[in-house]
């Protein structure tokens, strides 16, 4: 017999469709698993303050904010691979206008850098240097505040700075809308 008919008979029983569900499911638990370790330490509830001026030197202040839409708040780094496939579905969101978008670039040079990176890659959202902000003594940098120790980490924020929804690793367009969109009804 040839491997199409054997494969066929395979595919016809329930035994087949019973392993193909097996690990179906090991495999979505194992994803569980990873992403909740990853998101260990990402706050929620109330938003800490985020308030500083852009590496295009526009100033931004979360809780001035008179906006009534959400604001998609991304921690991200040019050294990070994943960073590198998420972040053109923040630029998608960003270019949009539906949504208020800030990201807060982590360990990526200084402010030309960036700028440089953000005109190679042909990505256009709002960048806050981390390490360009003000650093006082023992107090902890803008993603520790956050609880961002996974890159990409990203913070679906509503008009009232309540975390509603955190996320970190690779997403997509549709999720951080979708996610966006539930935040104005919740």
């Amino acid at each position: 017999m040839d491997n199409k008919i054997l494969l066929r008979q395979r595919i016809r029983t329930g035994s087949f469709w019973v392993k193909q569900l097996r690990d179906i499911s090991i495999i979505l638990v194992i994803l569980f698993v990873i992403t909740s370790y990853l998101q260990r330490d990402m706050i929620n509830g109330q938003a800490p303050n985020l308030s500083a001026v852009t590496v295009s030197q526009q100033p931004f202040d979360l809780t001035a904010s008179t906006s009534t839409k959400p604001t998609l708040v991304y921690f991200w780094g040019s050294w990070c691979s994943v960073c590198k496939i998420t972040s053109p579905m923040v630029n998608s969101v960003a270019s949009s206008n539906d949504y208020q978008v800030i990201s807060i670039a982590v360990a990526s040079g200084s402010d030309d850098d960036i700028t440089q990176y953000m005109q190679l890659n042909q990505l256009s959202f709002a960048v806050i240097n981390e390490a360009q902000l003000p650093q006082e003594i023992n107090q902890p940098s803008l993603s520790q505040q956050w609880g961002a120790n996974a890159f990409p980490s990203i913070y679906i924020i509503d008009e009232n700075q309540h975390i509603r929804f955190v996320t970190s690793g690779v997403t997509t367009t549709w999720g951080l809308k979708l996610r966006l969109w539930l935040t104005t009804f919740l």
